[in-house]
C-alpha cells in the first residue's frame, strides 16, 4: 500500500451537475477539452478526479484540486466565466451544488494499492 499524507492540506473544490443518462459521456469529453489543459495552467492548480454516480443517474461531480484556499479564489473571474461559458454552449447541465464554499473540504491523505 502506497499512503501519501499531504504537509498542507489541498483545498477542494466540489462541483456537482445533472444531466440527461446519455450525456454523461459527451460531458466528460468535454469536461477534458475545455477544462483540463486551461486548470492545469494556473498557479495553485493540483489535479481533479471526476465521478459518476450509479444511484443518480446522469449526475456528475468534479473535484479540483488546489495547493490552497487563496490559489482556489485567485483564478481570474474572466477565465471561470469563458470556462463556464463554452461549457454551457457545449451541453446543457443543471448545477446542483458546489460544496466548496459553507462546508469547506481539504484532501488530508490518499491511499492506493
Amino acid at each position: 500500500m502506497e499512503l501519501k499524507v499531504y504537509d498542507k492540506p489541498l483545498f477542494i473544490e466540489g462541483l456537482t451537475f445533472r444531466m440527461p443518462v446519455e450525456k454523461v459521456e459527451e460531458y466528460l469529453r468535454i469536461e477534458k477539452e475545455i477544462w483540463f489543459e486551461d486548470l492545469c495552467t494556473l498557479p495553485g492548480f493540483v489535479g481533479g478526479e471526476t465521478w459518476v454516480s450509479e444511484d443518480n443517474p446522469g449526475e456528475v461531480t468534479c473535484l479540483y484540486f488546489w495547493e490552497s484556499e487563496e490559489a482556489y479564489k485567485s483564478i481570474d473571474p474572466e477565465f471561470s466565466k469563458d470556462h463556464k461559458d463554452r461549457t454551457n454552449q457545449a451541453i446543457d447541465t443543471e448545477f446542483i451544488c458546489a460544496w466548496h464554499g459553507e462546508n469547506k473540504r481539504f484532501k488530508v491523505r490518499e491511499f492506493h494499492k
